[in-house]
């Protein structure tokens, strides 16, 4: 008998070269076993023959892993805010709540058995769970059962504040073969250690309703009178959710996010103390994450894992959007310009935008420490800015139209709507940060993490 380890790619065309004797990282082992036959009636004249049998089995490992989940610090009140909305459940969490969520671990199918429970099911696969719905106050109320001190309590006046919106669990999680495994089995699948906030986060995305938020936030600037803040989410592409169990080529997207805020600040002597109005959108694309390759564990190495992603393509202008174009994912927002002020003897346009595309996918490499302590690693959109909302309004384009006699010139007009805007850039970064942390995202950047690798079950494979 002679064993030989080596490496198996399935992808290889040539069939017979899918098995690379010695080539690391091994995946597979081929046995050949050889041994003389036995002649019966010829034997005086005959040699006995030497017969044999080989055989190639390899394991396929599959990769637990995440995209989104951006746990950065939050604002409390617009997060509390904007999960109210997306749930229909009210959320009124401190920043040591918040804390404590993101802090807090959780065995995946642990959650879902509990889930289970919460849900009626008895009885049945992962993947039965994961075909129904559940709402969100359920959601809460299962992670209140796996969790303990703080995060308890945190848990619990979500879990009691109402039913909440409803959440397509299939969309929250994909399993791959691993759902096929009967409820109870989380013993056997240990260590798929998940964050309580990146399982709320993922479901007030994916909660039914309306997907909108529509908050008017407080006015803390001088000369600035409101500021509202519009939101809404699209459908993951293809049905995937934020976290997933499988092989190479197994693909996570995000949902495509679209962002609407108005200002309204006052102006000064120069602007004839106008009202100026400032509309600003962003449209964020869907992220993607691709397991490219993956490297089976030991008993001292928990394996690795490549990751290709692009980011999210970001693109932020200036612009007022109708209701009916802010919720159509399928046409891009096309506006040209925006009209500031707007008076018998003054009008005032302005015209701005920029983008970050992310074309060629960045890499993402996942070693044992990584995975040990859930390390999320980010990739950036290379062509990012670090501040949007700076760089939009630094670069705006101000067209000056003065109908009156008595009125200062165009250039010192726009100089002036130029210096009561620019004050106003943190403000929006800020608000366009703490929306999309809320859900796990970053502008322009994806946060991914891999929990895991396994290589439970070889099979033939030649």
């Amino acid at each position: 008998m002679t064993v030989t380890t080596g490496n198996y790619n399935p992808a290889e065309p040539v069939i017979g070269a899918r098995f690379q004797p010695g080539k690391t990282p091994a995946n597979a082992v081929r046995v050949s076993l050889q041994r003389p036959g036995t002649l019966h009636f010829s034997a005086q004249w005959l040699n006995a023959p030497s017969i044999g049998a080989q055989g190639i089995a390899a394991v396929t490992p599959e990769v637990s892993f995440s995209v989104g989940s951006r746990l950065a610090s939050l604002n409390g009140g617009i997060a509390n805010a904007l999960l109210t909305k997306l749930t229909g459940t009210a959320v009124n969490l401190s920043v040591l709540d918040y804390t404590a969520l993101a802090a807090a671990r959780i065995d995946a199918f642990a959650f879902l058995d509990a889930l289970a429970t919460q849900l009626g099911v008895t009885a049945g696969s992962y993947d039965d769970v994961l075909a129904m719905e559940a709402r969100t106050g359920t959601i809460a109320a299962a992670l209140a059962t796996v969790v303990t001190g703080a995060t308890r309590t945190a848990l619990q006046p979500l879990a009691h504040a109402g039913q909440g919106n409803t959440v397509p669990l299939r969309q929250l999680f994909s399993l791959g073969a691993l759902g096929k495994l009967q409820l109870g089995s989380e013993g056997a699948m240990a260590g798929l250690s998940l964050s309580a906030m990146e399982v709320l986060s993922a479901a007030a995305a994916l909660a039914d309703g309306d997907r909108q938020a529509s908050l008017s936030l407080g006015a803390n600037l001088p000369g600035l009178l409101s500021l509202g803040l519009d939101l809404v989410i699209g459908d993951p592409p293809q049905g995937r959710g934020w976290f997933a169990i499988g092989p190479v080529g197994s693909v996570l997207r995000t949902a495509q996010v679209r962002l609407r805020l108005k200002a309204k600040l006052l102006g000064g002597p120069v602007l004839l103390g106008a009202g100026v109005n400032l509309p600003v959108w962003l449209d964020l694309a869907s992220a993607e994450a691709r397991v490219v390759s993956a490297t089976c564990p030991t008993e001292t190495n928990p394996g690795s894992a490549r990751i290709e992603v692009l980011p999210g393509g970001a693109t932020l202008a200036l612009g007022e959007l109708s209701d009916t174009a802010f919720r159509n994912f399928g046409t891009p927002p096309n506006v040209t310009s925006v009209r500031l002020i707007d008076l018998l003897l003054l009008r005032v346009t302005g015209s701005a935008r920029i983008e970050a595309v992310q074309n060629t996918p960045l890499r993402l490499d996942f070693f044992a420490t990584d995975i040990r302590q859930g390390t999320a690693r980010t990739a950036r959109t290379q062509t990012m800015v670090a501040a949007l909302a700076q760089s939009l309004l630094s670069g705006m384009s101000i067209h000056v139209d003065v109908l009156g006699l008595g009125l200062s010139p165009s250039s010192v007009i726009a100089q002036a709507v130029r210096a009561l805007v620019m004050p106003l850039a943190p403000t929006l970064d800020a608000t366009i940060n703490a929306a999309f942390s809320t859900l796990g995202l970053g502008v322009g950047e994806a946060d991914v993490r891999v929990y895991g690798v396994r290589c439970h079950k070889a099979v033939l494979v030649g």
